[in-house]
């Protein structure tokens, strides 16, 4: 009979610790996605050099960023989509591309956020937007 305890103190404790284990993952998946319209964003996230040509470096890394942070891309404007527009364009310095980006649901701007992108590093730059988004969001 004392077997038959021990088998169910292990049985129990394999649950309890399979129940622990779980519920990080259970309440991790249950977030929902961030959904984003950026049409208007990479409308105007170019930036043209000297002699004309359109430069797509920080479209591309801003891109690779989104993807990354697993946003949901949404086709259009909505209640519950934050929609990101940089209606000034970029600016570009020796060493920096700068943009402001505005957020806004629905039509109603929430907010915005003044990037400044280190060419050489720019990934510092698209961490930071993606903080601003999740932010914009809440």
């Amino acid at each position: 009979m004392a077997a038959s305890g021990e088998v169910k103190l292990k049985i129990t404790t394999a649950l309890i610790l399979a129940a622990y284990l779980a519920s990080p993952a259970a309440a991790w998946s249950q977030d929902a996605p961030i959904k984003i319209y950026t049409a208007p964003l990479f409308s105007t996230l170019h930036h043209r050099d000297w002699a004309g040509v359109r430069e797509n470096i920080l479209a591309d890394a801003v891109r690779a960023a989104f993807l990354q942070a697993q946003f949901q891309s949404a086709p259009g404007p909505g209640a519950d989509i934050l929609t990101l527009a940089a209606p000034d364009g970029v600016s570009k310095d020796k060493e920096d591309y700068i943009f402001t980006v505005v957020f806004s649901r629905d039509g109603t701007k929430i907010g915005e956020a003044v990037e400044s992108c280190p060419i050489k590093k720019l990934t510092d730059c698209t961490d930071q937007l993606v903080l601003d988004i999740k932010t914009a969001a809440q």
